[in-house]
C-alpha cells in the first residue's frame, strides 16, 4: 500500500490532467452530434451513443495511453532516478504498481463515460432504456484493449530514451483508430493491431438505408473468439514489458 501511495505522489494528478479533458471532450462531442438528431433518431439514443463512444475512443485514446505511459515512465527515464528506487522497493514492485494506478485510472475514465451518456440521456429526456449490458459489453473490452494498449507505449517509453517517438506512434494509432471506424465492422480484419481491438466491444452496427433513409442498428454478436485474442496479446504484452523493466540498467 505504501509503494503505491507513493506511486500516486510520483504521477500528482498527471493522469487525471490528461484523461479529464478527454473525457469531457468525448461527452461533449457525444451530446453535440446526438442533441442535434430529431425526435425519432433520439428514440434510439444509448444505442446510436455506443457508435459514437467506439469511435472517439478510437480517436483520442491511443494518443491519450501514450501521453499517459511516457509521464508514467518519465521519473525513471528521463530523471534517471530508477537506481535510487531500486534501493527501497523492488523493480517488479514499481512496474506493478506503475500498471495498476493506469489501470485505476482508465477503469474509473470508462465507468465515468457510460454514467456520462446516461446523464445526457437523462437530460435529453430520452425514455429508451439504458442498455446497460451493451455498456458493459463496449467499455469493458475498451478497459482491455486500452491496457493492451497502454503496455505497449510502456515498452516503447523503456526502450527510447527520446519520449516524442512514442508520442508520434500513439498519433498514428489515432489515425488508425480513425480509419478503422470506416471499414466493416462484422470482419476479423481488426484482430491484427492493437488500436483497433475497440470494434471487439461494438453491440451494433449502423445501418443507413437509401431508399427510406432511415437508420438501423442491427445487432452484433459478441465476439468471444476476438476477447480470447485481446485477453492473450494482454497477457504476453505483460510479461514482455514487465521483462524489459527488469532489465532495464540502472
Amino acid at each position: 500500500m505504501r509503494a503505491f501511495l507513493c506511486e500516486c505522489k510520483k504521477v500528482k494528478g498527471k493522469l487525471l490532467a490528461v484523461l479529464l479533458p478527454v473525457l469531457f471532450f468525448i461527452l461533449l462531442w457525444a451530446g453535440w452530434i446526438d442533441s442535434s438528431r430529431d425526435a425519432a433518431a433520439l428514440r434510439d439514443f444509448y444505442t446510436s451513443s455506443t457508435i459514437d463512444l467506439l469511435e472517439l475512443n478510437g480517436i483520442f485514446l491511443p494518443v491519450s495511453l501514450a501521453v499517459i505511459a511516457s509521464r508514467l515512465m518519465d521519473l525513471e527515464t528521463k530523471g534517471n532516478t530508477l537506481k535510487l528506487l531500486c534501493t527501497v522497493q523492488p523493480k517488479s514492485s514499481i512496474f506493478l504498481h506503475k500498471l495498476l494506478l493506469a489501470a485505476l485510472h482508465l477503469f474509473f475514465f470508462f465507468a465515468l463515460e457510460a454514467a456520462g451518456i446516461r446523464a445526457l440521456g437523462a437530460a435529453l429526456g430520452v425514455t429508451q432504456p439504458f442498455p446497460a449490458l451493451d455498456y458493459l459489453r463496449l467499455e469493458g473490452v475498451a478497459f482491455l484493449t486500452s491496457l493492451l494498449i497502454l503496455l505497449l507505449q510502456f515498452f516503447l517509453s523503456l526502450r527510447l530514451e527520446n519520449q516524442l517517438y512514442p508520442l508520434f506512434v500513439g498519433l498514428v494509432g489515432s489515425f488508425v483508430g480513425l480509419f478503422s471506424m470506416l471499414l466493416p465492422m462484422d470482419n476479423r480484419w481488426h484482430y491484427f493491431l492493437p488500436w483497433t481491438y475497440f470494434l471487439i466491444g461494438a453491440p451494433v452496427k449502423m445501418d443507413f438505408n437509401e431508399a427510406t433513409q432511415k437508420v438501423s442498428f442491427p445487432r452484433l454478436p459478441f465476439d468471444t473468439r476476438g476477447l480470447l485474442i485481446l485477453l492473450a496479446f494482454t497477457a504476453v504484452a505483460f510479461l514482455a514489458v514487465r521483462r524489459a523493466f527488469l532489465k532495464k540498467e540502472v
